[in-house]
């Protein structure tokens, strides 16, 4: 059981290193340096690859046997039903403020326009007025829920791995911000919370 365990946390650890490494700028200038005109599949590449290989390690975690942490319980499940809902409903929200074909990668397939684009804005309203991740903050909600409704080793890994790596996760991800918005992003980082709304 342990080893099984631990190669799924060795997995999970491989996945989210593997996106913070395919998302880092650097990378990415290196990736547009070396691929030039065909540069602008790297995000489409980029999602694919993620999804394959986190579909992949869902389906490993489902495999393994449920070794149970607790008792379960109807009202634990119902909780963690309801906390997985409210935090799917956070991630579609947040998702709203996105332009879906640029995050997918298929705005950048396009082609560029004769004109300089217009700069990219920093979005402070709906549920970023609230909290500067939602998305985040949708997973963690997500997560728990999972647990309470699957509370087995091979989920509180892929939980447990998660939540280590969200800290490095937001960390990459605000300086990346500060770097293309400076002190407009410094400001919003005074007064709006980062993970959790009015609470952290």
């Amino acid at each position: 059981m342990k080893s099984n365990l631990l190669w799924l946390a060795l997995g999970w650890a491989g996945f989210y290193a593997s996106h913070s490494a395919l998302a880092h700028s650097r990378v990415k200038a290196l990736v547009a340096q070396w691929a030039r005109a065909n540069y602008r599949f790297y995000r489409l590449g980029f999602n694919f690859f993620s999804i394959i290989f986190f579909i992949a390690l869902v389906q490993w975690l489902f495999s393994l046997p449920a070794w149970p942490l607790v008792p379960e319980t109807i009202t634990q499940k119902l909780i963690g039903a309801l906390l997985f809902l409210l935090g799917l409903v956070v991630l579609l929200l947040a998702f709203r403020s996105f332009n879906k074909a640029e995050f997918i990668g298929l705005e950048q397939l396009r082609p560029k326009p004769a004109t300089n684009p217009t700069p990219p804005s920093l979005v402070t309203s709906g549920l970023y007025a609230y909290v500067r991740h939602p998305l985040y903050f949708g997973i963690i909600l997500m997560l728990l829920g999972a647990l309470l409704f699957l509370p087995h080793w091979p989920m509180l890994v892929f939980v447990g791995v998660t939540f280590v790596y969200l800290p490095i996760g937001v960390h990459l991800e605000e300086q990346k911000l500060i770097s293309e918005f400076g002190d407009t992003y410094r400001h919003y980082q005074s007064r709006v919370k980062m993970l959790v709304p009015f609470v952290y």
